[in-house]
């Protein structure tokens, strides 16, 4: 009995024994795999942009051409094509009319009435010669001296009043004596000159001279140039 039961326990001793040094021999050689995380879904990262960071430049281009989308303007602008064209031809009529109205020769200006000359006022002039300033007169004068200027002649006229006071006027002349005139001390010649300052003395401009066959009775008959 002894004997029986002392076998059974060798038995399962050895038993177990193969068991544990099986089980060390499967960790060492043939390890367990490890147990599979389960899988999870995670997503993406995006950069966003920081507040002081101007957004990325695809963002306003989109954004750019969404704002534009509006199409009606586009249509509209045939419409305003077909208006300038039928502006045109107006436009050019409009053109043509100016480019004629521009070419078109100006009417010459009137010219200003001019005074009438006055005649027989040498009492009144050499009295108040600055009332005749502008005015073109005729009167008969006795020739005293005939200078030579640098532009032609300056001349030198005595008007004897009827109260027998003595008025002297100087006229200047470059075109119409000449080089050589022939002008003599005490002769009457009829004088038209221009007045121009109102003064007897200077401003006064020769327009026509003429010998009238009368002379003073101290003229000696000498040629009055110097």
């Amino acid at each position: 009995m002894n004997f029986f039961r002392l076998r059974v326990i060798n038995t399962l001793l050895f038993f177990l024994t193969g068991a544990l040094i099986g089980f060390i021999l499967k960790e060492r050689f043939y390890p367990a795999r490890p147990a599979g995380y389960p899988e999870r879904y995670q997503p993406g990262y995006t950069s966003r942009p920081l507040p002081d960071q101007p957004a990325p430049q695809i963002e306003t281009t989109v954004e750019t051409e969404e704002a534009e989308e509006p199409e009606p303007a586009a249509e509209a602008a045939p419409a305003e094509k077909r208006e300038s064209a039928a502006r045109e031809p107006e436009a050019a009529e409009d053109d043509s009319a100016a480019t004629v109205i521009e070419a078109s020769p100006r009417e010459p200006a009137a010219a200003a009435p001019r005074s009438p000359v006055l005649r027989g006022a040498q009492d009144e002039f050499f009295k108040r010669p600055a009332a005749y300033a502008g005015r073109e007169l005729e009167a008969e004068l006795q020739m005293i001296t005939a200078k030579r200027s640098p532009r032609g002649w300056r001349l030198n006229f005595v008007y004897t009043a009827p109260d027998k006071k003595m008025d002297y006027l100087y006229v200047d002349d470059e075109e119409i004596l000449g080089e050589a005139p022939d002008l003599r001390i005490g002769y009457v010649y009829r004088i038209r000159f221009v007045c121009s300052k109102g003064e007897t003395a200077a401003g006064n401009s020769l327009s026509l001279l003429v010998y009238t066959g009368k002379k003073a009775a101290w003229a000696t008959g000498l040629s009055a140039i110097e």
